[in-house]
C-alpha cells in the first residue's frame, strides 16, 4: 500500500509539472525584447520633423524593406546616416550624404552587413539633419531588424511598432496606417 502511495504521488507531482510546462508562454527571442515602444520615432526641431520607423522587414516582399527616415520640406540634408550594431561597436551601414528626393534604395538600409548576411534584432541609428535655414540637428534612436518568420510572431500584437510603410505627411507617423505586413506574421 505504502508503494502504491507512493507511485500516486511521483504520478501526480509528474503529470502536474507536465502540464504546468505547456501553460507556460513561449518566450521571446532575445534580440527581439527591446523592439518597439522604447525609444521615439517622431522628432521636431523648430519647423523641422523627422519620422524614424522602429520597426522594418527586409524580406525583399516591397513592404517595409528599407529602415530610413523621412522628413517634411523643411529638411534639405542628411549627413553621416549611419547604423550601427546594438552595442554601437560595429558600422552595419553608412550613407554620408541623402536628400528626401533620392530613390529609397539609394539611401534607406536593406538589413544586409557589409558581408552580405541579414542583420536581426536591435540596432542604432545617426545622422544629422540640416534644415533650409542652415541650423544642424543630431537625430539618433534604436530600431529593430525584423526577420519573418516564426519569431516575428510576436509582432502581430507587439504594442509600439511603427513601420516605415506609416510614414506620413510631413516627417510624422500615421498611426492609422496598418503595418501591411501580410507575408512577414
Amino acid at each position: 500500500m505504502k508503494n502504491t502511495l507512493t507511485i500516486f504521488l511521483l504520478l501526480l507531482i509528474c503529470t502536474a509539472q507536465t502540464c504546468s510546462s505547456q501553460d507556460q508562454p513561449k518566450p521571446v527571442s532575445s534580440e527581439y525584447e527591446s523592439c518597439c515602444g522604447t525609444q521615439a520615432v517622431e522628432f521636431s526641431y523648430d519647423k523641422k520633423r523627422i519620422y524614424v520607423p522602429n520597426v522594418f522587414t527586409p524580406n525583399k516582399d516591397g513592404v517595409n524593406d528599407y529602415f530610413l527616415p523621412f522628413v517634411n520640406d523643411i529638411v534639405t540634408d542628411i549627413w553621416g546616416f549611419t547604423i550601427y550594431s546594438a552595442v554601437g561597436d560595429t558600422i552595419l551601414y553608412q550613407k554620408p550624404y541623402c536628400n528626401s528626393k533620392m530613390a529609397i534604395a539609394d539611401y534607406g538600409w536593406d538589413g544586409l552587413r557589409p558581408d552580405g548576411s541579414r542583420y536581426k534584432g536591435l540596432f542604432r541609428y545617426k545622422m544629422r539633419v540640416d534644415d533650409s535655414e542652415a541650423r544642424k540637428h543630431i537625430v539618433g534612436g534604436q530600431a529593430c531588424a525584423i526577420i519573418c518568420g516564426s519569431e516575428s510572431e510576436i509582432f502581430k500584437t507587439k504594442a509600439g511598432c511603427y513601420y516605415p510603410i506609416q510614414a506620413g505627411k510631413a516627417g510624422t507617423v500615421d498611426k492609422s496606417i496598418a503595418s501591411a505586413e501580410k507575408d512577414c506574421f
